[in-house]
């Protein structure tokens, strides 16, 4: 069984309040509950069966093991403990009995059969309570493990216990997944392929593939009932496909539940774990689901390729040890035409980012080594460049990480640059948007970082929603993108500049709210984005343009006149009109122009203005 590196901390690093009293929430294979005081000490309980795969269940014989445990030190309770244990899968009750456990643990040997219309303890129906220890189990025949998915497990501590003072009954509601896989037979481009589903849930049927969108699309039972929900901390699920199907192999995915897109951290690429299968995963916490708002009995998925990868990924190392995560900029990747990808590497155990961290940057194609570069960092973050000779599939791949038997990769798609294209037809290339701000990146360690994000949130949801906005993104790129990775290197290994450089945007954040503003009181469109541009121009020329032109004035010995100012003024009203007209006549080439000349011109006129307001109040005193 190839190491399966996202499940575990996928699935019990969710920490969500689902029982009577409460559980960390849906674990592989175990469960246990939130700590609680009875007779004045700390006690917690922890059901979990084994194995966790129900296709190893003919390999290992399966176990059912509840105990209670002191969760300061993780020892066992021993002294005579009363359960009553309740197992549920779906609607159905499949176990429900009472044992006395002399030194607090029941140990079941468990005989899967899918036929048991009721539970069998040592070959008795309801046999009463039963005696149970770790070194005399019992065998319980029924049909726990005779199928995956979730199974609820009730553990009630009983009042007759002598090794625990229990004034009342006290019920855990735990939680235990064990994983199934589902295969299906597909016809794409490629052929009959075959599909898989790993579900932790409920089975999982109709799943299609549409060769028309190329996406996959399943459905599992589920109860969307809000008293329901409530109490599910998450649902997991695993697609798997050959990276033989070309249509499937993209460098990003757009994953929905019930119509309801979901974010890029609930959508993740595993191209680690099985080879020559992708894995994607949906991951569905508690708020997540309660977002989707569904109905009916089943929860619908859908995955198709996205235009664009939505970043940040992340990429889980060998022994899960490290998080490796990247983004690349153009998002869409063509040969001979620079990409830079932005990478941190994190503690995948508490999520900090790791510093002084290292590794060797190594990009192969068809197994043939192109590139390797080792990168250091103090502050665990790395930016690094390089041009794709020739399109096709490559993998990337972060070996060595900390020096240490440690590597996380991904496959990404390298598209035919329309620069080096041996086909003569003109069309046109994809607009191509870098994934972020490399330099706010460096500034705040990590894309994940709600400012990164809100920058990029702004870029997306406002600029990039209309055609002027685009216009002026691919000029504004082209120059950005020219020396910005040069500056976030520098920047990471300076700590200070780390600390000016996030000072500094602080006041741009203000300024995009505004610009938020005013996008959405004119209605969006074309409209809006004008007047988010007006509105973010004029503020950014007051407040960061307007310090250098000060300076420049004291320099030359000049104060700025109201001519100066109406130039500028004028230049900008001019580039506007231009803009308007080119919105009319659909001309990109001529916005590329215009918007960037009226967002300068506006920026100048704003700095201009204050500059002489600030000269006028001197010499007023």
């Amino acid at each position: 069984m190839p190491v399966k590196r996202y499940l575990a901390p996928l699935l019990l690093a969710t920490l969500v309040f689902s029982s009577t009293l409460g559980a960390y929430g849906h674990g592989l294979g175990t469960d246990q509950s939130l700590p609680t005081t009875i007779g004045g000490r700390q006690v917690a309980v922890e059901a979990s069966i084994s194995p966790t795969f129900i296709e190893s269940v003919g390999k290992s014989p399966p176990t059912l093991t509840i105990r209670t445990l002191d969760p300061r030190n993780n020892s066992t309770i021993a002294g005579g403990i009363d359960y009553r244990v309740v197992v549920e899968k779906g609607n159905n009750t499949l176990l429900d009995q009472e044992f006395r456990s002399s030194d607090g643990i029941v140990l079941a040997k468990l005989v899967p059969d899918a036929n048991a219309d009721a539970a069998q303890v040592n070959d008795q129906a309801s046999p009463g309570r039963v005696n149970v220890s770790k070194d005399a189990p019992v065998e319980i025949r029924s049909r726990i493990m005779s199928d995956g998915g979730l199974y609820k497990v009730s553990v009630t501590l009983q009042t007759s216990s002598t090794g625990l003072q229990v004034e009342s009954d006290r019920t855990f509601d735990l939680f235990v997944s064990v994983s199934k896989t589902q295969d299906f037979s597909v016809q794409t481009a490629e052929g009959d392929q075959k599909m898989s589903v790993m579900t932790y849930y409920a089975d999982v049927s109709n799943l299609e593939y549409d060769r028309d969108t190329n996406s996959i699309s399943f459905s599992m039972p589920f109860d969307w009932a809000s008293s329901y929900v409530s109490q599910v901390p998450l649902v997991h699920m695993e697609v798997m496909f050959p990276k033989a199907i070309k249509e499937l192999q993209v460098n990003g995915y757009r994953g929905s539940v019930d119509g309801k897109e979901l974010p890029p951290d609930a959508v993740l690429i595993d191209d680690y774990s099985y080879e020559g299968l992708r894995v994607v995963h949906f991951v569905l916490n508690n708020d997540r689901l309660t977002g989707v708002k569904g109905s009916g009995n089943t929860m619908d998925f859908v995955l198709a390729p996205a235009d664009k990868p939505k970043f940040p990924l992340d990429l889980l190392s060998t022994t899960e040890k490290y998080v490796w995560e990247m983004s690349w900029g153009p998002e869409v990747i063509e040969s001979g035409s620079p990409t830079t990808f932005v990478m941190n590497v994190q503690d995948n155990s508490v999520g900090d980012l790791v510093r002084n961290a290292s590794f060797d940057f190594v990009i192969t194609k068809d197994g043939r080594e192109v590139y390797r570069k080792h990168l250091a960092s103090g502050q665990g973050t790395f930016s690094e460049q390089y041009t794709f000779l020739e399109p096709g599939n490559y993998r990337v791949a972060a070996q060595k990480i900390n020096g240490e038997n440690e590597s996380a990769q991904i496959d990404v798609v390298v598209l035919q640059g329309s620069g080096n294209s041996n086909n003569n037809a003109t069309t046109p290339t994809q607009q191509q948007q870098p994934s972020g701000c490399l330099i706010a990146t460096a500034a705040f360690g990590s894309e994940l970082t709600p400012q990164v994000q809100f920058l990029r949130g702004f870029r997306d949801n406002y600029v990039l929603k209309s055609m002027s906005g685009s216009a002026f993104m691919s000029i504004f790129n082209a120059v950005y993108y020219s020396f910005s990775p040069q500056v976030a290197d520098y920047e990471r290994e300076q700590p200070w500049l780390q600390a000016t450089v996030k000072a500094a945007l602080y006041p741009l954040f203000g300024i995009l709210l505004a610009s938020e503003q005013a996008f959405s009181s004119a209605g969006g469109g074309e409209g809006g984005t004008i007047l988010a541009g007006a509105v973010a121009s004029t503020l950014i020329g007051a407040v960061y343009v307007s310090p250098l032109a000060a300076g420049a004035a004291i320099a030359a010995r000049k104060k700025v006149n109201s001519r100066t100012v109406a130039i500028a003024a004028i230049v900008a009203a001019g580039a506007l009109v231009a803009t308007l007209v080119a919105i009319a006549a659909g001309s990109v080439q001529v916005l590329s122009i215009t918007t960037p000349a009226f967002v300068i011109a506006l920026a100048a006129a704003a700095a201009l203005a204050v500059v002489r307001l600030v000269q006028r109040k001197k010499a007023s005193r």
